[in-house]
Formats: structure tokens, sequence, C-alpha cells
């Protein structure tokens, strides 16, 4: 009976002891680098704007959702804006074309968004985002 309560005390210092690392606080954010560089406006549900650079949608530069039935991708080249609007279990995007045009498509809310601003690395979530203004590609020097 000693060994195995003695095994057991052991195991379980263990596991307690590599469970301990990152309590609370998940250490810096990574941003994915895109194949190309967009500067942005954000806007999220708190008001709060920022202005973004290498700015992605789960680390591409295209939006990805649903239109009826179907799933589509739309370029970052082609979006003047995006306004999101929470439900349920997703997030309606009302995106506006740089053609004039208007489409609305649903979006994972769980997804998220990246980029890095003058003052820190940015992830939202696409549920916690307001609003996108897509300033274009930003030419590297």
């Amino acid at each position: 009976m000693g060994k195995s309560w003695y095994l057991s005390v052991i195991v379980f210092i263990c596991f307690f002891t590599l469970g301990m690392g990152n309590m609370g606080e998940r250490g810096v954010i990574d941003i994915p680098e895109p194949e190309k560089n967009y500067s942005v406006a954000l806007v999220d549900q708190a008001d709060i704007s920022m202005d973004l650079e290498r700015f992605s949608f789960e680390g591409q530069t295209y939006f990805i959702g649903k239109l009826g039935r179907a799933e589509i991708s739309i370029d970052f080249d082609k979006i003047n804006s995006v306004l999101f609007i929470l439900e349920d279990d997703c997030v309606k995007a009302k995106v506006k074309l740089k053609d004039g045009k208007a489409l609305e498509i649903l979006v994972d809310k769980g997804k998220n968004c990246y980029g890095i601003s003058s003052f820190a690395n940015i992830r939202i979530e696409v549920q916690d985002i307001k609003k996108i203004t897509m300033y274009g590609k930003v030419l590297n020097n």
C-alpha cells in the first residue's frame, strides 16, 4: 500500500505542477503573416475604433461565409466595408463591395480576425466586431 500511495501522490503533484503554466495569461498574440498587407479601420461592439495593418480573417485575405447554401469567399480587394450583426449562432455580415453592390453573408461567430495596431497585436472574434472599413493594401517600401 505504501508504494501505490507514494506513486499516486507523485502523479498528482506532476499533473498539478504541469497544469500551472500560463495561469490567466495567454502571452503574446501571434499574428499570422497574410500574403498581402491590408490596412483597415476596425470598430468593436464597445465602439472602440482602431487602425490595423496586416489585417486578416483567420490568417487569410478574404472573408469566408455562407450565401444561402453556398460557401463563398470574398477577397479583401473587392470590399469597401463590412457591418457585423450578431445573431443566435452566427454573425450576419453586410458586405459593401467597391463596385457599389451589397450582399449579406453568414459568418461563423467564433472565427478570428488579426491585425497590428500602433500599440498592440490584435486578435478579435467576429462576434465582437461592429464594423470594418477597408483602406486597402499597404505598399511596402
